[in-house]
C-alpha cells in the first residue's frame, strides 16, 4: 500500500513538472510571438488634419487587427497609437506605437481680387477676407500696403496668412473704399422656378422631387404641396440664435412635420448651427434627438453651418470645423437617427472634408450642377414656388440610393 502511495506521489510530482516545462516553454513560445508579432512601417509620418487609420503604419500583423480606428490627426507633434488584436493563439492582445504628426500643408485664401468697403468703415479688414488654415485655429493674418477706410479710393494691397509651421500663402488684392451711399453687393434678382418645372427637369426612376422650409415659409397648406407632386419636406427643427447662444425650436417645426407627415411626405429634418467646439456639436446633436422623439421620420438629420463670413474671428482650423460636424452626425446616428452634412458647394470643394460624410446634401443653384463628388440631396434653387406656400422655397432633388 506505501508503495501505492509513493507511486502516486512520484506520477503527481511528474505531472506537475510536466505542466510547468509546458508552461515554461507555452509562455516563452507567446513572448517570442508576442516580440515578432508587430512590424512597423520605417516612415510613420503622417500630414495633420489627414485621415490615418491604425493598419497605415503597420508592415506585417501576425494576428488580426480588432479595432482599425481613426487616429486623431488634429494635434501636431509625437502621438502614441495604442491598439487591440487577437494573436494566432486567439488571445487578446495590445500593442503601441509612435507617430509624427506634422504640418506641411500652406493655409487658404479664398477670395476675388477685390474688397469693398464703405468710406468710414471702421471694421477690421482682415476680417473681411475668408481665409484658414487646415490645423492651425488663429493663423497670423497681415495686410500689406497702406490703405485709409476714411479715403474713397483703391489700394492695391497684399494679404498674408502664415501658420505656426511656418507654412504660409500670400495674394494680391484691391481693397476699394467707396462713398457711404453707394450701394454693395447688389445683385440681379433670380429668376423663379415653378414647381412643375422641376419635376419636368429632375423627375426620374431614380429621383424624388421636394422642399425644405422653415418659418420663413410661414403657414403651409401641405395638402396643396403634396397635390403639386412634392415627395418630401426636409424641415428645419430650430437653430442656434448666435455663437454661444441657446438652441431654439423652429416656431413654425411642429405644425410643419405633423402637416407634412398627414400630407404623406417624407420627412427629414435640419439644424442651423454657430457651434465652435465639439461639445456644442453634441449637444446640439442631443437636442435635436431629444426634440424628434414623438415623431417619425425617415429621411437623414442635417447638419447646416453657414457662418463663414465670420469664420475668421471664430478661431477655428478647417479641421475643427470638419470635427464638429462629423461629432454632430455620429451623435445622431448612435441616438438611431441617419445624420447628414448640408454644404454649398463652394464650401463643399474648400473646406468641408466632403469624403468624410456619408450623406451629404448639396446646395448648388444651377440647371445641372457639375459638382463630382457623392451627395444624396441636391438643393438646386431657392426660389421655388408651389402651390401652399405664398413665397419662395427651395426646391431639392432627392437620390433614392440612401
Amino acid at each position: 500500500m506505501k508503495k501505492i502511495y509513493i507511486i502516486i506521489i512520484i506520477l503527481i510530482v511528474l505531472a506537475l513538472i510536466s505542466f510547468g516545462i509546458f508552461m515554461f516553454i507555452d509562455i516563452q513560445n507567446e513572448k517570442k510571438e508576442d516580440a515578432t508579432a508587430l512590424i512597423l512601417k520605417e516612415n510613420r509620418t503622417v500630414e495633420a488634419g489627414s485621415v490615418a487609420k491604425v493598419s497605415d503604419c503597420i508592415k506585417e500583423l501576425r494576428g488580426e487587427l480588432m479595432d482599425d480606428y481613426e487616429i486623431d490627426t488634429g494635434q501636431l507633434g509625437t502621438k502614441t497609437v495604442t491598439f487591440n488584436y487577437k494573436s494566432q493563439r486567439n488571445k487578446k492582445k495590445t500593442k503601441s506605437y509612435d507617430i509624427n504628426i506634422i504640418d506641411t500643408t500652406k493655409p487658404m485664401i479664398y477670395m476675388g481680387g477685390t474688397v469693398t468697403v464703405k468710406e468710414g468703415y471702421t471694421g477690421n479688414v482682415l476680417d473681411l477676407i475668408f481665409s484658414g488654415d487646415n490645423i492651425d485655429s488663429t493663423p497670423e493674418r497681415t495686410i500689406i500696403g497702406d490703405y485709409d477706410t476714411n479715403k474713397v479710393g483703391s489700394y492695391n494691397l497684399k494679404f498674408n496668412i502664415k501658420d505656426k509651421s511656418g507654412n504660409e500663402e500670400m495674394q494680391d488684392f484691391t481693397l476699394k473704399v467707396v462713398k457711404a451711399t453707394s450701394n454693395i453687393g447688389t445683385t440681379q434678382a433670380a429668376s423663379k422656378i415653378d414647381f412643375s418645372e422641376a419635376i419636368k427637369r429632375y423627375k426620374k426612376e431614380n429621383t424624388s422631387i421636394g422642399i425644405d422650409v422653415s418659418q420663413w415659409q410661414g403657414n403651409i397648406d401641405w395638402a396643396k404641396v403634396k397635390e403639386s407632386g412634392a415627395e418630401f419636406a426636409i424641415i428645419r427643427i430650430g437653430y442656434q440664435k448666435d455663437y454661444d447662444a441657446d438652441y431654439v425650436i423652429d416656431p413654425y417645426f411642429v405644425q410643419n412635420i405633423k402637416g407634412a407627415k398627414d400630407a404623406g411626405l417624407d420627412v427629414g429634418i435640419y439644424f442651423y448651427s454657430y457651434a465652435k467646439t465639439v461639445k456644442e456639436g453634441i449637444e446640439q446633436a442631443n437636442w435635436v434627438a431629444d426634440n424628434l422623439k414623438e415623431y417619425d421620420i425617415n429621411l437623414p438629420i442635417a447638419f447646416d453651418w453657414e457662418s463663414w463670413n465670420s469664420f475668421v474671428k471664430c478661431n477655428m482650423s478647417f479641421y475643427d470645423i470638419n470635427k464638429i460636424a462629423r461629432t454632430f452626425v455620429e451623435t445622431i446616428e448612435n441616438r438611431g437617427y441617419t445624420g447628414a452634412l448640408y454644404g454649398s458647394k463652394n464650401y463643399l470643394q474648400r473646406v468641408w472634408y466632403e469624403d468624410r460624410f456619408e450623406n451629404v446634401w448639396l446646395a448648388h443653384y444651377t440647371k445641372e450642377t457639375d459638382y463630382d463628388k457623392k451627395y444624396y440631396l441636391w438643393q438646386f434653387c431657392n426660389t421655388g414656388k408651389i402651390s401652399g406656400i405664398s413665397g419662395d422655397v427651395d426646391i431639392d432633388v432627392m437620390y433614392n440610393n440612401i
